[in-house]
């Protein structure tokens, strides 16, 4: 039984074989080869990002040898470490004094050098400054082995690290000197 126009010109079992052939096609095509170019894509892009992370390695791998070269290098044997000696109550003036020339040596500029009357006073050993300071903090490091070579320096009893505007630090140390 023929109806329609395309039953007329195709038989029903070509038609079907048709509408079979098509669906595996499109299966073929939406199974097989759409999910293949998301994977390659994928892949793609993995690739491009393996490459930039091996060309940054190559780039860096100069410098990270000679940074661990220079840790494989012997270390200091240590801080320097003067005579000590005490300071004489007529020389406090002059060790404060020196204090401001080593923070400026390190470009530091001290704000506030203020000794501890209280411990000035007393029968101890050792008396306090305070010392406020504004500056970089990478020249902290020198200027507090500058202080550590002093001879009449015993310790440093407090440190006060604060963020200000730029990349300066408002630095705050409690020095413990030792007197006469």
């Amino acid at each position: 039984m023929r109806t329609g126009k395309l039953g007329s010109i195709m038989p029903t079992q070509s038609l079907v074989f048709l509408a079979i052939g098509a669906a595996a096609i499109l299966a073929f095509i939406f199974l097989i080869l759409l999910p293949g170019q998301r994977l390659t894509a994928d892949l793609d892009r993995e690739i491009l990002g393996l490459t930039a992370r091996i060309e940054e390695q190559r780039v860096l791998a100069p410098i990270f040898t000679t940074l661990f070269a220079k840790t494989k290098a012997p270390a200091a044997l240590g801080l320097p470490a003067p005579t000590r000696a005490k300071l004489a109550r007529a020389e406090i003036g002059a060790a404060l004094k020196h204090l401001q020339e080593l923070a400026a040596a390190h470009r530091m500029a001290v704000r506030e050098l203020t000794p501890d009357v209280n411990t000035l006073t007393d029968a101890s050993a050792h008396f306090l400054v305070q010392l406020l300071a504004s500056g970089q903090f990478m020249d902290l490091r020198g200027f507090l082995l500058d202080i550590g070579s002093l001879p009449y320096f015993e310790g440093i009893e407090e440190i006060d690290i604060k963020a200000v505007e730029g990349n300066t630090k408002d630095i705050g140390l409690k020095i413990s000197l030792t007197r006469e």
